[in-house]
């Protein structure tokens, strides 16, 4: 037992500073795809409440590409796509790119549901006093939708997280890919893969104590 413990305050003191650097990355990765994740969701979302048949019928066939495709497949595809395009980016905010564009096809599916489970008498009611359907939607459904699909966010800004773990194939240096690292340094790996579920586990709480926070506040709002 006393060597177990000295192997692994011995494996954290080398693991813990690598890991802390993937962190950093992780939460800078997991952040921006989740900004860029929101504005083309909120762009695809509206598209497919859209009367327009050709909006919706482009936001459909966007979000089924990112639904319906391995992910891991999607990042490949960028990675190496981008650059016979002539597009040159680097690896980080290539996984940037693709996360927020995998990630806003399930942001665009939720808040359409939730702007869909209103009741439609209050869409009526607003264009009867003359409102337009961006005031309608802005003023009026979109605050109670936010209410409404606040925990189904917080489940895939979650996931979102997770799925920044595969951008390591592409030599992003986020957290699975210094997990790694420090496994080859120690040879270690059932300590090294504890200490990252730790701080995997500790990003995600920091989500879902946000999202639980701002869920009251808009309760109290809404009373």
């Amino acid at each position: 037992m006393n060597q177990f413990m000295q192997e692994c305050i011995h494996v954290t003191r080398i693991t813990i500073p690598l890991l802390l650097q993937g962190v950093f990355v992780t939460i800078e990765i997991s952040v921006l795809a989740i900004a860029l994740a929101m504005v083309l969701g909120g762009v695809a979302g509206y598209f497919r409440i859209s009367e327009n048949r050709v909006l919706r019928g482009i936001a459909g066939i966007y979000i089924k590409i990112f639904r319906c495709t391995p992910f891991m497949v999607e990042v490949y595809l960028a990675y190496y796509g981008l650059p016979m395009l002539g597009i040159d980016v680097s690896a980080f905010w290539t996984g940037v790119l693709i996360l927020g564009c995998y990630t806003s096809a399930y942001v665009a599916v939720i808040l359409e549901s939730g702007i869909r489970a209103l009741s439609k008498g209050q869409s009526e009611a607003a264009y009867a006093m003359g409102m337009s359907k961006t005031k309608t939607l802005m003023r009026i459904l979109l605050p109670q939708t936010i209410s409404v699909i606040i925990p189904s966010l917080t489940g895939q800004f979650i996931q979102t997280v997770k799925d920044s773990s595969i951008l390591s194939i592409i030599t992003v240096a986020e957290l699975t890919m210094m997990t790694k690292e420090a496994i080859g340094i120690t040879f270690s790996p059932l300590i090294v893969y504890m200490c990252a579920g730790l701080f995997y586990w500790a990003i995600n709480l920091v989500i879902e104590f946000t999202s639980k926070k701002i869920e009251k506040k808009n309760r109290r709002i809404s009373v």
